[in-house]
């Protein structure tokens, strides 16, 4: 899911190079690996299912739910629950969020 949201919150262009795509996901991996406190293979190996950086190469993210983040959650819940949690897997199963 972390990877999900760093993934959406990334801009992106219709003449974006590949290269840039590249490096958009591996700053993705290692923000997440530091969140988890693994290295980014360790992430990208066990933990960022690889459908979301297909997708993401794809064009397909979960940004347009990005601004319900956080909405209904109590105080001290991650923000990732709820809406965000429900586009990602939306993304997963049908690629659109």
């Amino acid at each position: 899911m972390l990877t999900a949201v760093a993934l959406a919150v990334a801009e992106r262009t219709s003449d974006e190079s590949r290269g840039r795509r590249g490096r958009v996901v591996a700053r993705a991996v290692r923000e997440v690996s530091g969140y988890l406190g693994n290295t980014p293979a360790v992430c990208r190996a066990s933990y960022i299912d690889p459908r979301i950086v297909e997708l993401y190469e794809d064009g397909r993210t979960i940004a347009p739910v990005l601004g319900e983040m956080g909405a209904g959650d109590l105080f001290g819940e991650p923000a990732t629950h709820g809406a965000v949690e429900r586009a990602v897997l939306d993304l997963l199963r049908t690629g659109h969020a």
